[in-house]
């Protein structure tokens, strides 16, 4: 059995306005960054993810350690009137990962240069990017002696300050 319902023109209407009132605004957040460098002096990632997104330091279940990564970076340091300055690196905190208590100490180069917290190491001779030249930043975990690895959830930040003074 079927019942014809007959809906007036106004009701329709308002049950579309009634809808359309309950509506809830919205609001979304895109953020954006933009990192322009100088044409004179530059160190920037190849990838702009290894400086953006966390970058995931792999357990390898087989040897039962914790593998580095290493990333490439553009580097140019030039000066038209002469020879460049060197790049110079260093750390600007403890390259450390932690878990709670426990903590994984990081081993970072650039270039194949060890970087030293608070020393800055010449990473890139003098002259050698006048040209842009691709470096690998590495950062390795360094395996904590007594009682090897210990399990949890790792995070830790490694700051590097870039310089051709």
């Amino acid at each position: 059995m079927f019942k014809k319902i007959a809906i007036s023109a106004p009701v329709l209407a308002l049950a579309f306005v009634s809808s359309a009132a309950l509506a809830v605004p919205q609001t979304h957040n895109v953020q954006v960054v933009a990192d322009i460098p100088g044409t004179d002096f530059y160190v920037q990632p190849v990838n702009h993810d290894t400086v953006s997104q966390p970058q995931q330091l792999i357990w390898n279940n087989t040897t039962s350690k914790l593998e580095g990564i290493s990333r490439d970076f553009r580097a140019k340091s030039f000066v038209a009137t002469g020879t460049a300055p060197a790049i110079k690196a260093t750390l600007l905190d403890p390259a450390v990962m932690r878990s709670g208590t426990n903590d994984i100490a990081l081993d970072v180069k650039f270039n194949n240069i060890p970087l030293v917290l608070g020393s800055a190491e010449d990473v890139v001779a003098a002259g050698a990017a006048n040209s842009e030249i691709i470096a690998p930043l590495s950062i390795t975990p360094i395996e904590p002696g007594v009682g090897g690895y210990v399990e949890g959830n790792y995070t830790g930040n490694v700051s590097v300050l870039f310089d051709a003074p």
